[in-house]
């Protein structure tokens, strides 16, 4: 439970698919890739990560920091990224079934969204994460953003 984001532990070089334009049935994707690296919270509930980008000849950077709640059983996830067009809450979910499931409320060019994050395929060497929007509060889903997550130490 508290270990869920243990597999993250670790230096890991990423391949980045992003669709170039949200919630407009787009289908032009790109590629680049990106450095993540995550680190153990010293309260052992949970993980903070870096994760580093080259994105059109500018610099980016994410902190990312997971935390696991005992009492709700849940985690908690914030996201400090100046990239994502996305200003959204903290995202909340768990793992099941082998699958890490997390939801959040946001908002997409001014418009309310629903932000869905998903970590599959999850074993030591890989791991695929993946972020898709829903712009009518769930009825229909887009995945705008996957990664691909090989371990390199």
């Amino acid at each position: 439970m508290g270990n869920d984001f243990d597999f993250l532990i670790g230096q890991w070089r990423v391949v980045n698919s992003r669709l170039r334009h949200w919630l407009c049935d787009s289908t032009e994707w790109f590629e680049f890739e990106s450095v993540h690296t995550e680190k153990k919270l010293a309260s052992g509930l949970g993980t903070f990560a870096m994760h580093e980008y080259l994105l059109e000849g500018s610099a980016f950077a994410r902190s990312v920091l997971r935390q696991y709640s005992p009492l709700d059983q849940f985690w908690k996830i914030c996201r400090m990224d100046a990239m994502s067009p996305v200003r959204f809450s903290e995202l909340i979910g768990s793992f099941w079934a082998g699958k890490g499931r997390f939801l959040s409320r946001g908002i997409f060019k001014g418009q309310d969204v629903l932000v869905w994050v998903e970590w599959t395929k999850v074993c030591e060497t890989f791991v695929c994460w993946e972020q898709a929007l829903s712009g009518d509060n769930g009825k229909t889903w887009e995945t705008n953003w996957v990664m691909e997550f090989y371990r390199v130490g």
